[in-house]
């Protein structure tokens, strides 16, 4: 078994009051190709920049 590398879990993420990621929780292990797929809006840029820490200096961003 692969080891561990990136963990979420529970996360969220809001801009302002409005909720864009729900309770994420997620297991990606190393030497591993790990792809994001479904429709358009459903947060799959916003989960890979919350990982990137990409809305660390944005506001109203939590």
């Amino acid at each position: 078994m692969k080891e561990i590398k990136i963990v979420t879990k529970n996360l969220n993420l809001f801009y302002g009051t409005s909720q864009a990621l729900k309770n994420i929780s997620l297991e990606i292990p190393e030497k591993r190709i790990t792809s994001f797929i479904g429709p358009s809006g459903c947060g799959k840029s916003t989960f890979l920049r919350v990982l990137n820490r990409m809305n660390d200096l944005i506001n109203d961003v939590n």
